[in-house]
């Protein structure tokens, strides 16, 4: 669906591309990429405000960037938050 609006779905993590794959393959696969800001860690989430020093984790966010690479909107959803697949549908339609 979210390939209809022409919007590409990255994930992106500190963890390693090794946690990754686990990951993916506890939910039998995923159908997007997913990034590894794990050297130098955390440094896309740094980039993007939402570093945790404290814990020193990244935040759970979604962030919808335009082709031209300009933030069109942003939401952050707390370490152990959930994100609604067909609410980021919806506002990627709004957007674009």
């Amino acid at each position: 669906q979210f390939d209809a609006v022409d919007t590409q779905v990255l994930g992106m993590s500190i963890d390693s591309k090794f946690c990754h794959k686990g990951w993916a393959e506890g939910f039998g696969g995923i159908h997007f990429p997913l990034l590894a800001d794990f050297h130098p860690k955390g440094e896309v989430a740094k980039a993007y405000g939402l570093w945790l020093d404290e814990p020193g984790i990244a935040d759970r966010a979604t962030v919808l960037i335009s082709k031209d690479g300009t933030v069109l909107w942003s939401e952050s959803v707390g370490p152990g938050g959930a994100r609604q697949p067909m609410e980021l549908l919806e506002k990627t339609k709004s957007l674009v």
